[in-house]
């Protein structure tokens, strides 16, 4: 269960405290308190001690918004700072309470990490419980995209789900799927993609001819005897080029092969 309880009765500085900050148990018996001093915010550890928290850089003119939330799924609650950062944006700062050491360190996001992602800050966060993964959402152009965050058991985050950009298109070929989602592991390795829509529902494609050969790989000579036939609905799982590899529901269970869109819809390639 989570330990978010309101406390009533807990001494504070009246030079730091503002009546609408956040005050909470980080566990049974043990507070914290976020206070303000001036212009500076600063939280009151569970061993009275006093850190003082950074705001991340956006909007200064509007104050920054607190959540309490287990962002690290972990059991315990923990801090969120956030800011608006452009139109729609926001940008947030996180303290993960650490129960070994019964105090509050900030998420420091490693630089490589943060390389590889869809938003280069932590934005609109929402921790998903039945995935055990902080997901952060940023909007570019008419899009939003989202990158989600797993915790080793030592607290550091690894990349557990992003959105990648196809930027394979070609006017030549008939069908393009803009947007895939990855899954990977804590190694970084993709273990799963899908092709979605701009609502991020999964797209199918839907067999246009007679007879659709299944391919082992994206090219010409690894052709099998299996085929689909016109009508037949796929779930597309990634594109090169003229190539998509899907996964179709056969009667022997899910099948995942490459198709020819060449072949497909009837096209000649030089």
């Amino acid at each position: 269960m989570p330990l978010y309880r309101t406390l009533s009765g807990l001494l504070l500085l009246p030079t730091l405290a503002l009546a609408d900050l956040p005050r909470f148990e980080p566990e049974p018996g043990l507070q914290a308190q976020v206070q303000r001093q001036g212009e500076r915010y600063f939280l009151q550890q569970p061993d009275g001690s006093s850190l003082e928290l950074t705001l991340p850089e956006g909007n200064d003119a509007e104050a920054p918004s607190f959540d309490i939330e287990d962002y690290d799924f972990d059991g315990h609650p923990d801090v969120a700072i956030s800011v608006p950062a452009g139109m729609v944006n926001s940008a947030y700062h996180i303290y993960l309470y650490r129960p070994a050491k019964r105090r509050f360190e900030r998420l420091q996001m490693p630089p490589a990490l943060m390389a590889r992602v869809n938003c280069s800050w932590l934005s609109e966060l929402q921790p998903n419980n039945e995935e055990r993964a902080l997901y952060s959402h940023c909007r570019s152009g008419p899009r939003w995209y989202y990158d989600a965050y797993r915790f080793d058991e030592s607290g550091a985050p690894w990349l557990y789900k992003t959105l990648h950009v196809n930027q394979g298109y070609d006017p030549d070929v008939p069908v393009f799927f803009p947007v895939f989602e990855k899954t990977l592991d804590p190694q970084g390795r993709i273990i799963a993609s899908r092709a979605l829509d701009d609502d991020d529902r999964p797209q199918t494609w839907t067999v246009p001819n007679a007879r659709l050969y299944l391919h082992q790989r994206p090219d010409e000579a690894s052709r099998t005897r299996a085929y689909l036939v016109e009508g037949d609905v796929c779930a597309v799982l990634e594109q090169q080029g003229n190539w998509l590899l899907i996964r179709y529901a056969s009667r022997k269970g899910p099948l995942q092969r490459w198709v020819s869109l060449d072949e497909a819809y009837g096209l000649a390639r030089p």
